[in-house]
Formats: structure tokens, sequence, C-alpha cells
């Protein structure tokens, strides 16, 4: 009983956590070491919450990017690209209950095949070295840069200019602030939140407002049968949820990889299998490929670390300190023999994925009705939260200014069509790339590269895309 309620609590909690725009679960398992020592009587119960808590807030926050325009977390930003306009149409119902059921199948799936596979991972990650985390990171820029977006050049201007966003702050190799133009504020980085507020939610509750009216219009199509619809979707588009679910498990069993980029390569594979189709504007393609990601990616993103202790994303790094506070040191002979633990693993994502699969779908309804409620009686609150969301760094004046550089930003690339996902992808893998970077520099050789078989496939992979991206745009040009 005590592990059920443990259970229930860790699902509410997450599937609150995720309805937060920008927030995600990482976010919300940082808040639990305020009260993860109320777990020390029995440890496997806090496994529990804090893996209910991973599951519910994947699948929660895809309702704010859908919705609003305003990803609950990075990941969620791929589905807002086509959810959002799906939303404006008044198919918000139709969208949600295809995002959520598409999440909840390759959660459960993948999640499944995770601990199975626990034994086979040592032999997997031994193909992987810098050159090839390298040449994966380009991969996922490619995907989300060339792919899903026409304007190739712009999208090659947007990544030069997150990653150049992404340095800012600290030099790790001197201990120096750098591109912080003397002002101290920055000594940390740009800030996040800002960032993703000034790109993706200002820009599109401006547009909002400048309508007047609500997000959508009450379609014909009732919002029950648009339920159906939506689920009818995730088997109509069946091989491109599953190609989603295959790249989100493959980038999590990957080290340190997690978080976003699995959501915007399967955004990316989806937008190059149908180079017929228009996306961006409201096509379900864009929402079932990317939503097949997200939870297939939290589950394999636990086989680094829990076999190894390297974190499988963002949100694995967290739990390996809450872990570690509960007296479960990852990465050892000792939890690798530990039958309750995996079953306690088991149990809180594989139960939580599927009670808040059931709950989503089951008051989809109700939610997606927000999106007819005129614009101008939640633009107050929406803009309130937001600014309030964002300022919390320092709360100073910096915080503002930020807020409004990034804002300006934002909406000078959605009026001229730059890339934006592409931009904060960059951003988000900034720190990594130029980690990896100094490594290949200072390790490899050109010819020991041409020496390693996956970093030249993948790279490979690169350039293709970019020629398609560039062959694909001089055709729509002189067409």
């Amino acid at each position: 009983m005590e592990a059920i309620l443990t259970l229930l609590a860790g699902t509410f909690y997450g599937l609150i956590i995720g309805l937060i725009p920008s927030a995600g679960a990482t976010t919300g398992l940082v808040a639990l070491f305020g009260f993860i020592s109320y777990f020390g009587f029995d440890p496997y119960l806090g496994v529990i919450f804090c893996m209910a808590v991973v599951a519910s807030s994947t699948t929660g926050d895809t309702y704010a990017g859908i919705l609003l325009g305003i990803p609950g977390a990075n990941s969620a930003a791929a589905t807002m690209v086509d959810g959002y306009p799906l939303a404006q149409q008044g198919r918000a119902t139709e969208a949600l209950t295809a995002a959520i059921t598409t999440s909840t199948i390759n959660g459960l799936f993948w999640g499944t095949l995770t601990f199975a596979l626990l034994p086979q991972y040592a032999k997997l990650i031994m193909y992987f070295g810098i050159p090839e985390l390298w040449a994966f990171i380009l991969l996922s820029l490619a995907c989300v840069g060339f792919v899903s977006n026409k304007f190739w050049f712009r999208s090659i201007i947007a990544i030069c200019v997150g990653i150049g966003i992404g340095l800012i702050g600290t030099d790790p190799e001197t201990n120096m602030d750098r591109f912080t133009m003397g002002w101290d504020y920055l000594g940390d980085g740009v800030q996040l939140m800002p960032l993703v507020a000034g790109l993706f939610a200002f820009p599109e509750i401006i547009a909002g407002w400048r309508r007047g009216n609500s997000i959508a219009t009450i379609g014909e199509e009732t919002h029950t049968h648009q339920t159906w619809t939506g689920i009818k979707a995730v088997w109509k588009y069946k091989w491109d949820a599953l190609r989603g679910g295959a790249i989100g498990a493959f980038v999590g069993f990957l080290p340190g990889l997690g978080g976003a980029m699995g959501d915007w390569m399967s955004y990316g594979a989806t937008v190059a299998s149908h180079p017929e189709e228009e996306f961006g504007n409201g096509n379900m393609r864009g929402v079932v490929g990317p939503e097949g990601s997200n939870n297939a990616q939290k589950a394999t993103s636990m086989i680094p670390t829990v076999l190894f202790g390297i974190p499988g994303a963002s949100f694995a790094a967290v739990l390996l300190g809450l872990f570690a506070y509960l007296g479960f040191e990852l990465g050892t002979q000792e939890i690798a023999a530990d039958i309750k633990f995996f079953d306690s693993l088991t149990f809180g994502f594989m139960w939580a994925t599927v009670i808040t699969g059931i709950l989503c779908v089951a008051f989809n309804k109700q939610i997606a009705k927000i999106t007819y409620v005129p614009y101008i009686y939640y633009f107050p609150l929406l803009v309130g939260f937001i600014i309030w969301a964002c300022v919390q760094y320092t709360g100073g004046w910096q915080d503002y200014a930020i807020l409004g550089i990034c804002t300006c930003l934002g909406m000078f690339m959605k009026k001229y069509k730059f890339s934006r996902p592409a931009l904060l992808m960059a951003f988000i893998l900034a720190m990594k790339i130029e980690a990896l970077s100094l490594q290949m520099w200072f390790i490899y050789s050109i010819d020991t590269l041409l020496t390693r078989p996956l970093f030249l496939g993948i790279m490979t992979v690169v350039i293709m895309l970019l020629v398609f991206s560039i062959v694909k745009r001089s055709k729509l040009e002189y067409a």
C-alpha cells in the first residue's frame, strides 16, 4: 500500500511540474532535495517516487507547448513546432491525445526493454568514443537545423549564434570570464528560462495579443471525436512514432547526450522522411515523431546512469545525487546485484507512465478548452507567470534585461525565418561541443579519425543532410 501511495504522489507531483512552462523533470527532481529525507525509513520508496516524477513530468510537459506555444521543457519544444499550430486550428485535443498516446506506448515498450538490455550495454558503449560522440552531436544539430528548415544558411547562422550564447560565462580551462563584456551578471552564463521564453513564449504571446481573440476557434469536430482521431493518428503514423521511439532510445543509451537531442533528431528524421509534406504549420506527423522519443529516451537514459554511474541526461545527473542521498551508489557491483532497487525503478517508471497516460487522455477535453478562452483574459496572467519564472536568478534588473534581449532576438528570428529550435539546441549543447572539440584537437589526428568507421559513417550522414538541404532549397527558389 505504501508503494502505491508513493507512486500516486510522485505521479501527481510530476504532472504538476510538467504543466509548468520550462520546468520539466530536472527542475522537479532538484526540488526533491528539500524533502527526500522523509524516505529515510524506506529508501526504495524514494526510488519509486523519483521515477514516477521522471515519467509523469515528461508526459505532462507537452501541455504548455501544444496549448500555449511555450515548451514545458527543452524536449517539448520539438513537439511545439507543429503542436501549437494544430491548437490554433482548433485541434488541440487531437494533438494532445496523439502526443500522449505515442509517448505512453514508447515509454512502456522501451521501459520494458531497458532493464533487459543492461548486461549488453557495456558492449555497445565500447563503440562510442570522443570522436563518435562529437559527430553524433553534429548529426543532431544537422537534423534540427538543416532538415527541418528550408533556409539552410540561416540555420547555420542560428546554430553559430546558439553556440556563441552557450559559451558565455566562465572558461572551464582558465576559470576566467569570457564573452561577458565586463558584465559580472553573465559570469554563470545566460540562463535557460529567459532564453526559452524569449525565443518561443513571448513571440507567440505578443502575436496572440495582436490577434486579440482566443488561441483557437471552436472547430466543427467535438472534443470526443478529436480524442479518437488523435488515437487513430498514432496508428496511422505508426512508423513515425516507432522511428521516434527508436531514435530517442538510442540517444538515451549514450552517456550525457539525453535531454532535447533525441526529440529534435526524431523531429528532423520525421521531416526528412516526408519531403513532400509541409511542417511547422500543424502537421500531425510533427507531433507523433518527437513525442515517440521523450519517454523512450528517459527510460534508456537509466542504463548508463545505473550501470556506470554516468548520467544519461541532465535529469539523470540529479537522480545520481538523490539516490546517493538515499544510500544507493550507482555504477557499483552492489547496486547491480540489488534486485529490489531495479524492481523499484521499474515499478515507479512503468506504472507512472500508465497512470499518466490514462489521466491525460481522459481529461484532455477539459484541458484543451483553454484554447477557446479569449486571449485577453489570461494574457496578463501568462505574462506575469513567465516573467516571474524568468527573474528568479537574481531578482534584479539584469534578469529583466536578459529577458528583454532574448525576446527581441526571438521576435527577429520569427519574423525573418531563422531556426529558433536550432539556436536552442546549439545553446544546450554548446559546452559539450566545446569539451569534445578540445579533446578531439589534442588527442586525435586526421589519420586516426580516418580509421574510425563509425565516426566516418556519422559524418557522411551529416554531409548528406547538408547537401540535401542545399539542393532542396535550390529547387524551392528556382522551380
